[in-house]
């Protein structure tokens, strides 16, 4: 079975994920990690160049799903209607957990997390600003139109780990 994390940046997914995979003993695959470490390697650029690595790291990100032989919990702001077909190809179960917070307080987060010192020096002002971001900014977030079993979390306030671990295994357990 997959858990597919999605929602917009800002939304808590990274968080959520990195708390949800240790309770299910489940492996994580995250972009962001693929992707920093292909930044690393290839350096940044442009936003262009950013689509490019970002989509790499997508396309990475899928090709691990098989090689771990279980279940995984994949993490990523996936684009609705690219990722969906994607994520079928996989060919195994799939699970959504939605992650919702209001999209002001996602850019709130953005913002803070883009100016973090910590945070990988590839993810550059230009792919963070307003006109960068738009797209998720302008728009009411949906959860990916996929045909399977949808967890929507409410992640402007502290998200009971323990007790959506709980309800994704039961809900594995009938797939």
């Amino acid at each position: 079975m997959i858990v597919v994390v999605a929602g917009i940046p800002g939304s808590g997914k990274t968080t959520l994920a990195r708390h949800l995979a240790p309770q299910l003993g489940w492996a994580l695959v995250s972009k962001d990690v693929i992707e920093e470490a292909l930044m690393d390697e290839l350096g940044t650029g442009d936003v262009a160049w950013r689509g490019q690595l970002s989509r790499a790291a997508h396309k990475a990100m899928y090709a691990l799903v098989p090689e771990l032989g279980g279940p995984v919990v994949l993490e990523a702001h996936f684009h609705r209607g690219v990722a969906e077909q994607e994520l079928s190809a996989l060919g195994l179960p799939l699970l959504q957990v939605y992650c919702r917070c209001p999209v002001e307080l996602a850019w709130e987060r953005y913002q803070y997390r883009r100016e973090d010192p910590s945070r990988h020096p590839g993810h550059l002002p230009e792919h963070q600003d307003e006109t960068a971001t738009s797209g998720w900014r302008m728009t009411e977030p949906r959860p990916l139109d996929l045909d399977v079993p949808l967890i929507e979390v409410d992640t402007s306030t502290e998200v009971d780990v323990v007790e959506l671990a709980a309800m994704i295994l039961g809900m594995s357990e009938r797939t």
